[in-house]
């Protein structure tokens, strides 16, 4: 019996592939796409991110939605016209023999695309090489096999109009793979793919909301006349306040149905929701198999993907770190030496390994204090708030039936898409787009979320129980007197008090319900 596994993935290309023969017949795709496709695939406009540059790399756990991604795309091009010859889908986790010899196996797959299948186009245009999990052909381990580098260079080199878009978990196992080719950075950009947000999850439920008089779009809050960032150049909250108003005003009229799915979202995350047939209505509708196979997906990727890019022998302690944060929900930070003791490691161990691994998969994002150039402590923030109810109960029940657990999963939201609100608000300005977020302790109590624009800091204090109403906003106002802050927010659950949902509390400090902020980020 031969041993030569070279010819597994050719051998499967169409299998791989079904549109070539069947064209949009051979898809079975979720019936709304996630936000993601509307910035990668721009449905409204001639080209796409694909396109913008010879490799895009797109980033993220597992079960986040980036091969559904990349067959939306496909799908889209040839619904508009593409040929389906156009588009090779080259699926590396779908078979551990695909992972064997694999640089010669991706080389011979593309001869053969190339060869039999390209060459029926009718036109010349472009060809697209989709290379599923490309992570899993890395071979960090292996120095006398190639990784996918130096081929996917060559790949780019032979054919000028040929756009090679790839998966992975990381961006590290991107940078680290291309750092040894020839090709430049500019010549390939990566995109974090990462869980639903609130308002992704609700538009799948309510599509009328999605229509032109009810939509709130972030749009004009990130640049503008009456955005964030105008109202910090001028130090005036009228504008911002006003514009915060009528997006409040669009959807008046649904407000109860979107708050009664807040806490179905912050029980579900963004994975769980996205992951089914159709829109969830209801976590009750979840099962126990539901949380287990999320928290199953973290663990695996815990252990294929950590030691590809990060020198950490006790891969379990990663798994520890994020029941830990699920325990806690944010609640209150972790001093250093406290996590050292814990573990048996050093701080380094923590602060530089630990750590940086979790948020590099997007599973976890450790954060300091604000203005604190030698933090003692350190809050741990889930990316996702299905996965803490995944490690921590198991089911939804703890959560609706809870509404002090409620309120601290939505910090854990708040954290998760405050770093979104900070990155779009940034990228919309041309300042540096990598999202910061820290917290504040001051004399009066904590502010929950600092980000700056530019280089002004950002307060948000999060008030979702009425009791933490007053303590939230005098920690934002002393902490605007302390750093000259211009604005700042106050954001408000549905038992907090307060005549107008959106309204200007002194000159600088916003309040505005809790659903309104997550659906503008």
């Amino acid at each position: 019996m031969s041993l030569d596994a070279g010819d597994a993935l050719v051998e499967s290309l169409h299998e791989h592939n079904p549109w070539w023969d069947d064209r949009t017949d051979a898809f079975d795709l979720p019936a709304r796409q996630k936000s993601d496709f509307y910035h990668l695939a721009r449905p409204e406009a001639s080209g796409s991110q694909f396109e913008d540059q010879s490799i895009l790399a797109l980033v993220g756990r597992r079960g986040v939605g980036k091969t559904t991604l990349l067959h939306q795309f496909i799908h889209h091009r040839i619904e508009t016209g593409a040929a389906p010859e156009q588009f090779l889908y080259l699926p590396f986790d779908a078979d551990p023999l695909y992972q064997l010899q694999s640089d010669e196996q991706l080389a011979r797959a593309v001869r053969y695309y190339e060869s039999r299948v390209y060459g029926r186009t009718p036109n010349d245009g472009p060809q697209f090489v989709l290379i599923d999990d490309i992570h899993q052909i890395e071979h960090a381990s292996k120095p006398t096999i190639d990784g996918w580098g130096t081929p996917v260079a060559e790949l780019i080199e032979q054919t000028s109009d040929r756009h090679v878009i790839m998966t992975a978990s990381a961006e590290v196992q991107i940078e680290r793979e291309l750092a040894d080719t020839e090709i430049s950075p500019d010549a390939y950009d990566v995109q974090p793919i990462l869980p639903e947000k609130f308002r992704d999850y609700l538009f799948t439920l309510y599509p009328d909301l999605e229509a032109d008089d009810n939509r709130v779009s972030p749009s004009s809050i990130r640049a503008g006349e009456n955005s964030l960032p105008a109202a910090i150049a001028k130090a005036d909250t009228a504008s911002l306040t006003e514009e915060l108003r009528r997006k409040y005003e669009k959807v008046i009229d649904a407000e109860r149905r979107i708050q009664s799915q807040v806490v179905e979202y912050l029980t579900m995350g963004g994975i769980i929701s996205y992951e089914h047939d159709g829109a969830v209505e209801s976590a009750s509708d979840l099962s126990s198999k539901d949380y287990a196979r999320l928290r199953d997906n973290v663990r695996t990727a815990l252990y294929q993907d950590v030691p590809g890019f990060e020198s950490i022998q006790t891969i379990a302690d990663l798994e520890r770190l994020c029941a830990l944060a699920a325990r806690n929900r944010a609640t209150e930070s972790f001093r250093y030496q406290e996590l050292v003791e814990l573990f048996d490691v050093d701080r380094r161990t923590i602060a530089d390994s630990y750590l940086p691994a979790l948020s590099e998969l997007y599973v976890l994002t450790g954060v300091t204090e604000y203005d604190n150039s030698r933090p003692r402590g350190v809050r741990l923030y889930l990316r996702d708030t299905g996965l803490a109810t995944a490690l921590s109960d198991g089911d939804a029940s703890a959560v609706r039936n809870d509404f002090q657990r409620e309120a601290e999963l939505a910090r854990v939201a708040a954290f998760d898409h405050t770093m979104r609100f900070a990155y779009g608000v940034n990228a919309a300005q041309g300042n540096d787009p990598t999202p910061s977020v820290q917290y504040w302790r001051g004399r009066e109590g904590e502010v929950d979320f600092v980000f700056e624009v530019g280089e002004t800091p950002v307060p948000i204090g999060l008030a979702y129980r009425s009791r933490d109403r007053d303590a939230a906003l005098a920690a934002i106002q002393e902490f605007q007197n302390e750093f000259d802050s211009p604005l700042g927010f106050l954001l408000a659950g549905d038992t907090v008090r307060g005549s107008k949902p959106v309204q200007q509390i002194d000159e600088s400090v916003i309040q505005l319900p809790y659903w309104l902020y997550l659906l503008l980020c």
